[in-house]
């Protein structure tokens, strides 16, 4: 108690910052891991897939959890942005130009979802 009577407590020593700190960042990079993965699965569902290179150079180039997905392939930029695109001879149905924006458009709120749970589960 202080001489005006205010009562003082020192938080910092109940609370481990460290430990919290270091249990935040975990939770955070697993829905970042669950996000990206969910990502690429719904956006590829969008994607062209003449032989399914593309498609899986988003699983091969991006790193889960870093929060940046890639299609890395020499004709992905092309594809993408619909350059020399046939869409009408493309073995998916769903398959359109700008196809991160058509998931994403259509998945927004399940993604949303993805990194509420993996953030309580995490």
């Amino acid at each position: 108690m202080n001489r005006d009577g205010a009562i003082t407590l020192r938080v910092r020593d109940v609370l481990d910052m460290r430990g919290t700190a270091v249990k935040i960042g975990l939770a955070i990079h697993c829905a970042q891991m669950k996000l990206d993965a969910q990502v690429v699965a719904d956006a590829n569902y969008y994607c062209p897939l003449k032989t399914g290179t593309l498609q899986k150079s988003a699983v091969i180039g991006t790193v889960m959890g870093s929060g940046l997905v890639v299609w890395r392939t020499p004709y992905a930029r092309k594809q993408y942005y619909g350059v020399e695109f046939d869409r009408s001879r493309d073995p998916n149905p769903n398959a359109c130009a700008r196809w991160f924006e058509a998931a994403k458009a259509r998945r927004l709120g399940e993604w949303k979802r993805v990194v509420d749970e993996a953030i309580k589960d995490c």
